[in-house]
């Protein structure tokens, strides 16, 4: 506001510097130099209302949502539940829609009427310029408003516009990290089956997102073609930006792909005014391009993109870590497109090993774990303190209101069924043949890069056999991983990130250089079995470092959990859940061959030798699933989770099947 003054005046002043005063005699000079000046003023004053008038709303507000935390913050200090309490519909009540009155300046203020229509009678007394007023109803152009800081009528119905101009705008306070965004009203989409023959057609077609309502480009070109203007309108509609700035120049986009969740993004952009909370370098993350199975499977079969994009509208601002600063983000589900728009991460350059406070660590890959500068266990803790400090979160319902229609929990299970049949023949025979074909993989195809103990046909024969008489039991395994058999089931299933791997976050040091952790990528979010959070984080670990430390990242998370308001864990429940869900990874990544040697084909295999060879190394699904294939292999080895089975089998007194 006080720069939206001076820019004023600044003009106001050139303005009258241009004119030629040895043309006018003294009586005009001295009238136009008075009505000018008499304008100004009347402008500065009313631009000093506005300030003072968002001053004073900003502390009511603030006062008014310090004592309602209050309360809440006493509660925290409490010992933790002993059973998880149904998650609330949310603590904290929805806020009043507040507008600011801009119209006026040189009356007074904006025309009051008792009714909608603009026949309707009008009020004596204007609403003053500066004004804030509660929203109470909106239709079309009219407001109808009840008063909270400024003069006039303490209720009535006002326009917002008047021949195209501003007589209100939306009211947002703005603190050291920008505008308080306004998330969209919250609503259910429901996701029609998209055949994969129709995939490209409708992937083509530009619908608006199911959220804020617009159109939106979902390719690099395309945010490059509706440029400056649309993430002009992009960054108003989010909240991000005030009205009174703009989106100028779009510079540098570059697109890339990383990871295998879809397209992204990097560009620069030049706003009007420059702020110290708006990014000049932002990130955008995009669709797969339609056609393939990549698109289909994660934008249709999956369904990955719209958790992302809901966390970030609606959840960002809840979350207790911290998390890229959301711009723009919006998705159609009648074309599986979407984009969202965050900050770009300001990431220390590849190989540093020591940083400085505050300072962004490098960006490290998955299955790269020799990068990070401890080989992973803080890195990893960290993670794991970050995962149950949100599942708290969720308990305690500090989340958003609406969260159970957004992720909502399963019913509890109480105990494992007993008597289920296992795999049909079908199922078991097309089982064998996955299995099959992992074992020529490891044991012929990639066998140079194997460690001998994986790569003995004994070994690999016999876990075949294990393996498949294990997956008769998924069921049975994913209810104890739900807590079945225990007091309260739901203590052991939430909301977290559920694939928390090294690549999906950001670390730095703080004071006493400890690792802290930063959040990304929550295409999976939803409400599941915390002991699969847990893995999902801790599997990117090393083989050594997981042998060493599992136990203590189990301990990490369980702690964290409790202390920030979720239930006590039993630790022996959770490290039998962990080790049966590394057993059950065993029996998901049997079908992960062909996409390996769908980047790295078998002739090149034959020439492939060690790890860093580029071709293993630098392709991430190459890379990433081998590495996977090792990994199960030898902790089955060394964790003897065949006999973690059969021992976790007695204990729930199952009949052995087949």
């Amino acid at each position: 506001p006080h720069t939206r003054t001076r820019y004023t005046l600044r003009a106001f002043a050139t303005s009258v510097n241009m004119l030629d005063f040895d043309e006018l005699d003294d009586e005009e000079q001295t009238a136009k130099e008075e009505a000018a000046a008499k304008l100004a003023a009347e402008k500065a004053a009313a631009e000093a209302q506005r300030v003072a008038a968002r001053k004073a709303a900003s502390e009511k507000i603030a006062a008014e949502r310090a004592a309602a935390e209050a309360p809440a913050k006493s509660e925290v200090k409490t010992a933790a539940p002993v059973a998880t309490p149904p998650v609330p519909n949310g603590l904290a009540e929805e806020e009043p829609e507040l507008w600011q009155i801009v119209g006026g300046v040189d009356k007074g203020g904006i025309m009051v009427r008792e009714g909608e229509s603009t026949t309707s009678t009008q009020k004596t007394e204007r609403l003053s310029t500066g004004a804030l007023v509660e929203q109470l109803e909106l239709k079309g152009d009219r407001l109808h408003y009840k008063l909270k800081t400024g003069t006039g009528p303490e209720e009535g119905w006002v326009s917002i516009k008047l021949t195209g101009k501003d007589l209100a705008i939306p009211w947002v306070e703005i603190g050291e990290n920008g505008p308080k965004r306004r998330p969209p009203p919250w609503k259910v989409v429901k996701q029609p089956t998209i055949e994969f023959a129709q995939m490209k057609e409708l992937a083509a077609k530009d619908d608006p997102g199911d959220y804020y309502g617009m159109k939106f480009p979902y390719t690099k070109d395309g945010l490059v073609e509706m440029g400056p203007e649309w993430l002009t309108k992009a960054f108003h509609k989010s909240g991000v930006l005030p009205r009174d700035n703009a989106v100028t120049k779009i510079l540098d986009a570059k697109e890339f792909v990383g990871g295998g969740a879809g397209l992204k993004c990097t560009f620069s952009v030049e706003y009007k005014k420059d702020e110290p909370w708006l990014h000049k370098k932002l990130f955008a993350k995009l669709p797969h391009l339609p056609g393939g199975s990549d698109r289909y499977f994660v934008s249709c079969m999956w369904n990955h993109d719209r958790p992302e994009i809901v966390f970030n509208i609606f959840l960002q601002d809840f979350v207790p870590f911290r998390v890229p600063k959301f711009y723009f983000g919006d998705i159609s589900a009648s074309t599986t497109n979407f984009i969202l728009i965050t900050e770009s991460i300001d990431w220390a350059e590849k190989g540093k090993k020591e940083f400085a406070p505050g300072e962004i660590e490098p960006a490290y890959d998955k299955y790269k774990d020799w990068e990070l500068p401890d080989g992973g266990p803080m890195y990893y803790t960290a993670c794991c303190k970050a995962l149950g400090k949100m599942a708290a979160y969720h308990k305690q319902g500090k989340l958003h209101k609406q969260i159970n229609e957004m992720f909502p929990m399963p019913d509890a299970v109480r105990e494992i069924p007993c008597g289920l049949p296992g795999q049909d023949a079908a199922t078991r025979k097309t089982n064998a043949g996955k299995i099959d074909q992992l074992i020529r993989f490891v044991g012929e195809t990639a066998k140079a890069v194997m460690p001998p103990e994986i790569t003995e046909p004994a070994f690999l024969e016999q876990w075949k056999e294990q393996i498949l008489e294990i997956m008769d039991y998924q069921v049975e395994i994913s209810c104890y991983m739900a807590g079945a058999g225990t007091p309260n089931p739901l203590d052991y299933v939430g909301l977290t990130h559920n694939n928390l791997q090294i690549d999906n976050a950001f670390f730095w040091r703080n004071s006493e250089n400890q690792v802290e952790v930063g959040l990304l990528d929550w295409g999976v979010l939803s409400c599941a079995p915390i002991a699969s959070a847990i893995q999902g984080c801790i599997s990117g670990a090393s083989v050594e470092v997981l042998l060493e430390h599992q136990e203590a990242f189990l301990k990490a998370f369980a702690a964290s959990y409790e202390e920030f308001g979720g239930p006590r864990l039993d630790h022996e429940r959770l490290k039998t859940m962990s080790l049966l869900s590394m057993t059950m990874w065993g029996a998901g990544i049997i079908s992960n061959v062909a996409q390996v040697l769908k980047t790295t084909k078998a002739k090149e295999w034959s020439e492939i030798k060690d790890w860093m060879d580029p071709r293993l190394l630098d392709r991430f699904q190459t890379r990433t699933h081998t590495q996977q294939f090792k990994e199960t292999l030898q902790l089955y080895r060394k964790w003897d989770l065949w006999k973690v089975f059969r021992e976790w089998r007695d204990e729930q007194n199952l009949p052995r099947k087949g």
